[in-house]
């Protein structure tokens, strides 16, 4: 295809499955920011072990050392070979998320896991990523058709299926991911500008079907959901209290009201490590998973929480580097999908934690516990070296990709 007045073409170069010798060539920076995230992790988990259990605290190291690997394998694997799986992996994650359904260990009132043995995984998390990889194999298939209607619009479809079983689980925060992630692989790939406008505003329009949800909400009066899209009571109550959490503040308005006080009880410098109070006494719940930014802020300050929020803004800023800089639409697509996921756990989970959205269950990268949200980002991770590495390895200047334009693939 023509791009700024000169024909771009990729040379077809025969694909090496796995390259152990990658791990000679990874970006040491990113990987140094990530560790740092990990060893902050690890500091502000071991503090929430005393008031919950230090088992938490010895997983999220094994989760760590469980990503590492994944990371590396990850970074080993050419990305067109993984994004060749693409279809398979898709329908794998349908079926897992079914099963979840149908059999999935039910943990305050959501169905999210899958038990085997003694392990728990959840497949919405690993969803995301699967989707990133099925999002780049369509795009890459498609190419310039993505500019056509139908085309654009089958995008939404593959994206609907996964977005419809977590939400049934239900998973509202998990579902939600999907949406942004898929809108910045659209614009990425090159669709029509005014068809993405559209999308968005039809997407805006959904807020009067949620005024409708609301509009007769009575919080004293739980009922079932009268439609298949219909949020929870619990679901509702969390939006509620979010606009009045002076309703209920030892009750569904406590997460955000203690949130805000921990937040602000920290300072400028903190209480200090290990004197947080508020988490101590186990005032603010969910301080080692969701709310964990809270316990960062109450014990290290606003010179703490920022210093975090600068080593994730390098982390995504890097991502979005390698994305502009990719050999090949697939690795800019690629890229692009990951730090989106990111960003919008990232953004989210802060957000929430500050009160300016509602609570719901977006962990935070690095620092929250989880096994499967950690496989995941770490998983991520690895795609954005492999990414680099391809750079490094097979790609010189004049044959960059632009953003939003995709390759075409040739021989010479």
């Amino acid at each position: 295809m023509a791009y700024a007045g000169r024909q771009v073409q990729y040379q077809d170069i025969s694909v090496t499955p796995v390259n152990p010798r990658n791990l000679l060539r990874v970006d040491w920076w990113l990987i140094l920011v990530a560790v740092v995230l990990a060893v902050v992790g690890w500091v502000v988990m071991y503090s929430a072990a005393r008031s919950t259990s230090v088992l938490y605290f010895n997983r999220q190291v094994t989760f760590f050392f469980l990503g590492i690997g994944v990371m590396a394998l990850f970074s080993c694997v050419d990305y067109r070979f993984l994004v060749s799986f693409a279809p398979l992996l898709y329908v794998a994650s349908i079926g897992a998320l079914v099963l979840v359904i149908l059999f999935g260990a039910e943990v305050k009132g959501a169905e999210r896991w899958l038990a085997i043995g003694p392990f728990r995984l959840q497949p919405s998390e690993f969803t995301k990523i699967i989707m990133v990889l099925t999002l780049t194999w369509y795009f890459t298939k498609v190419g310039d058709g993505i500019r056509k209607l139908h085309w654009f619009v089958i995008t939404f479809i593959i994206a609907a299926v996964p977005m419809a079983l977590i939400l049934r689980q239900p998973n509202l925060g998990t579902a939600a991911c999907l949406g942004p992630l898929t809108l910045a692989m659209l614009y990425v790939a090159g669709c029509k500008k005014w068809h993405l406008t559209a999308i968005i505003l039809l997407g805006l329009s959904l807020l009067p079907v949620l005024w409708w949800q609301m509009k007769d909400f009575d919080p004293e009066n739980p009922t079932a959901p009268r439609v298949f899209f219909e949020l929870r009571h619990y679901q509702k109550m969390r939006i509620y209290t979010y606009l009045n959490p002076e309703y209920d503040p030892r009750g569904s308005g406590w997460h955000t009201l203690q949130s805000r006080i921990t937040i602000g009880s920290g300072g400028i410098t903190g209480k200090g490590y290990m004197e947080g109070t508020q988490t101590r006494l186990k005032y603010l719940p969910e301080h080692h998973t969701d709310f964990i930014f809270s316990l960062l802020a109450e014990e290290f300050g606003f010179v703490g929480a920022m210093a975090v929020i600068a080593l994730f803004s390098i982390l995504l800023l890097r991502g979005l580097l390698f994305a502009h800089d990719a050999v090949d639409m697939t690795g800019t697509l690629l890229a692009t999908g990951v730090v989106s996921m990111l960003t919008f756990h990232i953004f989210v989970n802060i957000a929430i934690t500050t009160g300016l959205l509602p609570v719901t269950g977006i962990p935070l990268p690095f620092l929250s516990y989880g096994g499967s949200f950690y496989i995941t980002t770490m998983a991520g991770i690895g795609i954005l070296l492999s990414v680099r590495i391809r750079k490094q390895t097979h790609a010189p200047a004049e044959m960059q990709a632009p953003i939003g334009h995709v390759a075409v693939y040739g021989k010479k």
